[in-house]
């Protein structure tokens, strides 16, 4: 894919976003982070309107995403932002910019889980939506999308990976989109088929 598709997909999103209003605009709390130096814990469970576009974000300093999490954890670090919907069209645009050896975050990955109460994270085990990644042109930094996918009403975690490799650390920023979920193409000629079967018992018992 090339770096006009790629740009193509990240003004996708940011036209979704644009699109609602900025009184929803809001930021999607980060609950765990997981990296070399161990896991932080912030409790935060977002609850989340839609729609509503909501921002995510992480800098670390040279060194703190580093390296092997653990021997089962390969990857310098796990972000996990766990929010709650009522059901909603899901979609997210997650970027990281390198600059040189300075401030760089490596294999970047973004994933959506289902999250059960006490769940631990990392979350482990098949995500419900996968985001394709792509290197931006000349390698200057990496963009993951996760495709619109509908939820149920329920909560999830938005898991971000990557390894911090920069001599200054490094840092990524998102964004979540929700959206409500479409009515199906047959919906609505169902409810109007209703209402007309409605209108001629009505005429039908005077």
């Amino acid at each position: 894919m090339d770096m006009h598709n790629i740009l193509a997909r990240a003004m996708v999103g940011t036209a979704l976003a644009a699109s609602v209003s900025t009184s929803m605009a809001a930021s999607v709390a980060l609950s765990d982070t997981t990296t070399s130096a161990g896991t932080t814990a912030y409790g935060a469970n977002s609850a989340l309107a839609t729609p509503g576009s909501y921002t995510y974000a992480n800098t670390f300093g040279a060194g703190s995403g580093g390296g092997s999490v653990s021997s089962t954890l390969t990857d310098g670090f796990y972000d996990d932002y766990v929010f709650t919907i009522t059901g909603a069209s899901a979609d997210s645009v997650t970027s990281t910019i390198n600059l040189g050896n300075i401030l760089e975050i490596d294999g970047l990955q973004v994933a959506l889980f289902a999250y059960g109460a006490g769940q631990q994270v990392p979350v482990a085990g098949n995500p419900l939506a996968a985001g394709w990644s792509q290197s931006l042109y000349g390698g200057v930094g990496t963009v993951a999308v996760i495709a619109p996918i509908d939820l149920a009403p329920g909560s999830y975690a938005l898991e971000v990976a990557g390894t911090v490799t920069g001599t200054a650390g490094g840092s990524y920023s998102g964004t979540l989109n929700l959206a409500p979920v479409p009515l199906p193409a047959a919906f609505p000629l169902l409810l109007s088929g209703l209402g007309a079967m409605g209108l001629w018992n009505r005429r039908r018992l005077k």
